[in-house]
């Protein structure tokens, strides 16, 4: 499935405001969309963020879906390095295995 931009700029907009996330921070994909004035565009953030470059320096693994949740593919093992990235930032889980988003 092809993703089609919000508006023109989009992806730049996300890569952005992506690596504005703090160290040790965690933002969802919804308010990345939102901040980025495209507010119903969450998978598109998503589509952005699978579509990065290595050389892009974008911190995706800065961003979990609105529960908490690591909710990355987990083939290639990505769902493990995305928690392991975090939790190396001193971002904690729950039991339950996601963020603690009030934290």
């Amino acid at each position: 499935m092809r993703f089609l931009s919000p508006h023109p700029g989009f992806a730049e907009t996300v890569h952005r405001l992506v690596r504005s996330v703090p160290h040790g921070r965690v933002t969802s994909y919804g308010a990345v969309a939102a901040m980025a004035g495209a507010p119903r565009a969450a998978r598109g953030v998503g589509s952005v963020l699978r579509g990065l470059a290595p050389e892009a320096h974008v911190p995706w693994w800065r961003v979990v879906n609105r529960n908490g949740e690591v909710i990355i593919p987990a083939e290639l093992g990505l769902r493990a390095l995305q928690r392991t990235l975090l939790e190396g930032e001193g971002v904690e889980f729950l039991a339950s295995g996601r963020v603690d988003m009030a934290h």
